[in-house]
């Protein structure tokens, strides 16, 4: 009992720390690949506040996310890609007196954060 204590409180000490250096990587990483850097903030964007009309990804932003994705996560890659082409699509048949709106808003933002979730390197 007196070396459990100790030795869970270093276990949690350290995964943190391993955590912070993951994360520490990853911001390096994303600071050497602007266009990926660049589709993270159109989705985190994108999940904040839904807007019919802002900037969205490009082919160029949906090939560099699909080429990090490992094979075994392509499947629901594609997946969330067309649930998020879709949600971004409903607005071109909704109109209230000639301007564009989403009918529900909670969709687009949940189909960003999805796509953003799988953009999340291990």
């Amino acid at each position: 009992m007196d070396f459990a204590i100790p030795l869970s409180l270093a276990s949690l000490f350290l995964a943190t720390l391993l955590s912070n250096v993951l994360a520490r990587w990853r911001e390096k990483a994303l600071a050497f690949d602007p266009v990926t850097h660049e589709a993270r903030e159109l989705l985190l964007r994108e999940r904040a506040a839904p807007v019919p009309l802002c900037p969205t990804l490009g082919p160029e932003h949906w090939a560099r996310l699909e080429a990090v994705q490992p094979s075994w996560r392509r499947h629901g890659f594609e997946a969330a890609r067309t649930r998020y082409v879709e949600a971004r699509n409903a607005f071109s048949r909704s109109e209230i007196d000639g301007e564009l709106y989403y009918p529900n808003p909670a969709v687009v933002a949940g189909a960003a954060h999805q796509v953003l979730v799988l953009t999340e390197r291990f």
